[in-house]
């Protein structure tokens, strides 16, 4: 680092000869790295791991930062910071932190004060633990004047934290009295989340209503916690509430009566968009009780629900009939994205789950992705049920068999059902993404009919359809595929009608179709009057 006086040289070769890290210019080489990988300046990622990372090349606690924090506090570039320990330990590392466990901790203290001098930076994250010495509400309360005076900060995340009283009630107080921009809040895998500390931290929401996203991921939420935040759904204007659980689906403790809080919240609540429950077991009446307050909820805005591998487990293992009730709840739901993916699901519960799809006029997005227990029959239902769905464009299925013969020719004639004109007409015109392993070796022809319902014109989709593969190939029908449905059995008459081929058949077929059109498109056309 720079200095003014040889003592000053001597000590930092000596500190830095004592741990596996080159010393470094803050004003020269760090801030040349960001510029460098960064010309913008809107991300600074700072790894207090000690270990070299892609991120930041050194050991950000060897720099004095009392002397260099300007770097940061000053810069008016700076818009989001990550402060991340990546727990990659080795034994050295672990030495190094030992012989210089002051120096770090007064080193990171400087730092983050230098972070709590900056007014520019918009989006934060902090994952705890960062450093051996320096306590969570020692790192709170350095950076509560950050929380409470930056008017630019839009999200504050905090994970490995341990929430004691005293760090619990430090930081309820920076997000009571933070400036009002902050928009999005989360506690991500901390010890000590209480339904007391849950509701001091939602008690300081209520004074900040500005807050709109709370995340409280891969904690352990008991039903103290649950009955905390079913109030938190009544009192607060969240659009969106995420309590995702681990890879191990250990994160949560909640019971039926802890989740039965949170839906009894969500049935009085009008603004949520966005209810997450990734990998959170939670329990069958759990599951019955929230798609019930979704179904009983008529102002509900929710847009957003993903339930995926939450009813995995043996706790959430209901019947065909259980599944029905479940759906049935859903059915006139404002659904836009519904996402069930590695679920206990079987062959029986399809047709219910498909007919609740084909009621759900608003729903786009479906993600079924690892329904282990759905066989190539029970996907064959699917896609055959699925004919007749008028809403949904995106359907993730990896991990699913579904690239079967029988599959592949239910998934064909739900996109296009060649057996005759109206069949044709009232096929799937919607959707047009399946993603699964299985499209990158995808039959062409189906290939073909997804790209073709990307049109947003369903009624052209339809005629393009029907001129494509319905009518004899060697006809050149192409200038009839653009004409108006209204008009085309007037130019039709003039066609021989004992022709012994398709196009008769469509001159039979047309004026039932140019109703169903109108029927079911809602197509109207209005005669001129004659002067």
């Amino acid at each position: 680092m720079t200095s003014n006086n040889n003592s000053d040289d001597d000590s930092v070769e000596s500190s830095d000869s004592s741990g596996p890290y080159d010393p470094c210019d803050i004003d020269e080489e760090v801030l040349e790295y960001i510029k460098a990988n960064d010309p913008d300046w809107d991300a600074f990622y700072v790894t207090f791991n000690g270990d070299r990372n892609p991120n930041f090349p050194f050991d950000p606690l060897s720099i004095d930062w009392e002397k260099e924090g300007f770097a940061i506090s000053r810069s008016s570039h700076i818009k989001l910071l990550e402060i991340r320990d990546l727990q990659q330990e080795t034994d050295e590392h672990y030495f190094y932190c030992e012989r210089n466990q002051e120096e770090r901790v007064r080193n990171a203290k400087a730092f983050y004060k230098a972070v709590a001098a900056n007014r520019s930076i918009k989006y934060l994250t902090i994952e705890g633990n960062i450093t051996y010495g320096l306590e969570m509400k020692d790192t709170v309360a350095i950076l509560r004047p950050f929380v409470q005076s930056n008017n630019k900060l839009r999200s504050l995340q905090l994970s490995h934290f341990t929430l004691d009283a005293r760090t619990t009630q430090i930081l309820a107080s920076a997000l009571s009295n933070c400036a009002g921009s902050l928009r999005s809040f989360e506690l991500k895998r901390c010890d000590g989340l209480t339904g007391r500390a849950m509701e001091k931290i939602i008690n300081a929401m209520k004074v900040n209503s500005n807050i709109t996203e709370l995340s409280l991921d891969e904690n352990d939420i008991d039903d103290d916690v649950g009955i905390v935040l079913g109030d938190a759904l009544t009192s607060l204007s969240l659009k969106s509430l995420s309590l995702r659980g681990d890879y191990e689906m250990r994160s949560g403790s909640i019971s039926p009566a802890g989740m039965e809080a949170i839906s009894n919240g969500l049935s009085h609540n009008t603004t949520l968009e966005t209810l997450d429950f990734w990998r959170f077991p939670i329990t069958v009446n759990g599951g019955l009780s929230l798609a019930e307050a979704i179904s009983n909820n008529s102002v509900l805005a929710l847009k957003k629900l993903n339930l995926t591998c939450a009813v995995r487990s043996a706790q959430f293992a209901p019947s065909p009939e259980g599944w029905a009730i479940f759906f049935d709840f859903l059915s006139n739901s404002p659904l836009q994205d519904l996402q069930l993916g590695g679920n206990n699901i079987s062959d029986d519960v399809i047709p219910s789950m498909v007919e609740c799809l084909n009621s759900m006029t608003s729903l786009t997005d479906l993600c079924l992705w690892e329904c282990s227990n759905v066989t190539t029959s029970g996907w064959t239902d699917f896609f055959r049920l699925l004919k007749n769905n008028m809403s949904l464009r995106k359907c993730e299925m990896y991990g699913n068999p579904i690239s079967n013969v029988s599959v592949v020719a239910a998934m064909s004639s739900a996109l296009c059902d060649g057996t005759g004109v109206e069949s044709i007409f009232s096929s799937n015109h919607t959707l047009y993404r399946i993603e699964s392993l299985f499209s990158f070796s995808m039959d062409p022809g189906i290939k073909l009919l997804l790209k073709m319902n990307e049109n947003d014109d369903k009624v052209e989709v339809a005629r393009q359809k029907i001129i494509k593969y319905y009518f004899l190939e060697e006809s050149n029908l192409h200038e009839l595929g653009r004409m108006d449905l209204g008009l085309l059995p007037r130019v039709l008459g003039y066609v021989d009608k004992y022709e012994p081929t398709r196009l008769y058949e469509i001159v039979r077929a047309i004026p039932s179709l140019v109703h169903n059109n109108e029927k079911t498109i809602g197509t109207k056309r209005k005669r001129k009057r004659r002067a």
